[in-house]
């Protein structure tokens, strides 16, 4: 009967290992998890700040300065049909 001794041990050894591997295999599936959603909430900021930042404080500032160009190219473009209308000048676009 030292055999089925032995076997009865080496089983009860066996499911305590099984139980113990199951812990450990449920917490490292739980970190893993974890680990995705603050990966996807870090990448969210990276990306997210940015736009935000932009939206908030920069938009009116790039607008205006938008607003300052187009209003300097009609200038210049006034300024060249101008030009182009003087009868001693000619053609000043080189067109």
């Amino acid at each position: 009967m030292a055999n089925g001794e032995d076997l009865k041990t080496l089983l009860k050894k066996n499911l305590d290992l099984t139980r113990e591997n199951n812990v450990l295999l449920r917490k490292m599936r739980r970190m893993a998890i974890y680990g995705n959603i603050i990966k996807v909430v870090w990448l969210a900021i990276i990306i997210g700040l940015p736009v935000y930042i932009y939206y908030a404080f920069l938009q009116p500032y790039v607008g205006q300065a938008l607003e300052i160009y187009s209003g300097v190219e009609t200038g210049v473009g006034g300024i060249r049909n101008f030009l182009d209308k003087l009868p001693f000048l000619g053609n000043f676009g080189g067109e």
